[in-house]
């Protein structure tokens, strides 16, 4: 879902589903998926632990076990539907057109070879270009120019001591140092989409603001799509300039950023909201009563209606439609047709 519509789509999630067999069954985590993200955008992916964040940004990738975790549905890229990939057709895409920062930055590199060994490997990947340049600079060889590159990337995340780390493996440094590595990996090939999957979770605040500044320039300067996967609305404010709402793995809510927070439209948002502390709030913090619903069994209808204080009838029997207004994309049965006068007097 977006509301951008003046340009096309570098990726189209649509109606994606993902269900994994457990002893329990078979969950679906995903329960149809859509939205779109354009060139230079910053998407946020925002919603409470356990809601199919991950699932889905890992459901882009492919990097989901066929074996236990079934796809369908469509991630358009260039006329492609990504998930009719095999893993090794897949290989084109990952690092040059689309890439990942994983939540876990340490589980995510490789135990047995160190940081330098790996980054390394990349830049002869996907800077060859920049290898070349940098040898008829530098009139230096091919080896050392990689080390020139891959320095250079290190310390554009902030990273010092370059030289040490390199030679380091990953279970000596630290998760911050982690996550700032694999953003750098991440980077290395321009990819024309990127999902960061928490990428600031292991952070202090201070190195947390220099990778927001670089995620941000990132976008501007290469055209790069981000999908900023997040349960801090904080950074989503700051960073993003649409935000995307996932309840149960299902989206309920899409629009920019400014309007979203001025004026959100899904109860589930609202509640959202009002979780956050803000300095010239009066009152207390508010709470969303209750909790995410049990996907071996989920409710019928609106997923979010046993939580829900506006919850009707129909909510508990149909799913809700997808409802369009000027700037939002919202799937509530507030905003049906011959509802809307109701629903924006509750609003």
């Amino acid at each position: 879902m977006s509301v951008k519509q003046k340009e096309k789509p570098i990726l189209e999630v649509k109606d994606l589903v993902a269900e994994f067999t457990t002893a329990a069954g078979r969950l679906r985590i995903l329960d149809g998926i859509d939205f779109s993200l354009f060139p230079a955008e910053i998407l946020a992916l925002v919603g409470e632990t356990g809601c199919g964040k991950s699932v889905t940004a890992k459901s882009i990738m492919n990097l989901l076990a066929e074996q236990v975790c079934k796809r369908r549905g469509k991630v358009m890229m260039d006329g492609v539907n990504l998930l009719d990939l095999s893993k090794k057709q897949m290989r084109s895409y990952l690092g040059r057109r689309i890439s990942m920062i994983f939540q876990n930055p340490i589980a995510s590199i490789n135990p047995v070879f160190t940081l330098g060994e790996q980054i390394r490997r990349l830049v002869r990947i996907h800077m060859a270009g920049e290898i070349t340049r940098v040898k008829s600079e530098l009139g230096c060889t091919t080896a050392a120019a990689i080390d020139r590159l891959a320095a250079a990337n290190l310390e554009k995340v902030g990273l010092t001591d370059v030289d040490q780390l390199m030679r380091a493996y990953a279970h000596q440094i630290s998760g911050g140092m982690a996550q700032r590595y694999r953003i750098a990996t991440a980077v290395l090939g321009n990819p024309d989409v990127l999902i960061a999957d928490e990428a600031t979770s292991a952070l202090d605040v201070t190195v947390q603001a220099h990778i927001l500044r670089l995620l941000k320039r990132l976008s501007a300067e290469k055209n790069t799509a981000i999908i900023f996967i997040t349960h801090d609305l904080g950074i989503a404010a700051q960073l993003c300039q649409q935000v995307a709402v996932m309840y149960s793995g299902r989206i309920v809510e899409v629009a920019p950023t400014a309007e979203l927070f001025k004026n959100p439209l899904h109860p589930y948002t609202r509640g959202l909201l009002k979780a956050v502390p803000q300095l010239s709030r009066k009152t207390g913090l508010e709470h969303i009563p209750g909790t995410i619903p049990d996907l071996r069994n989920p409710p019928s209808g609106c997923r979010f209606h046993p939580r829900c204080r506006q919850a009707m009838e129909r909510c508990r029997r149909l799913r809700p439609p997808l409802v369009e207004t000027k700037s939002h994309q919202v799937c509530c049965h507030l905003y049906d047709a011959g509802n809307k006068e109701a629903a924006w007097a509750k609003s």
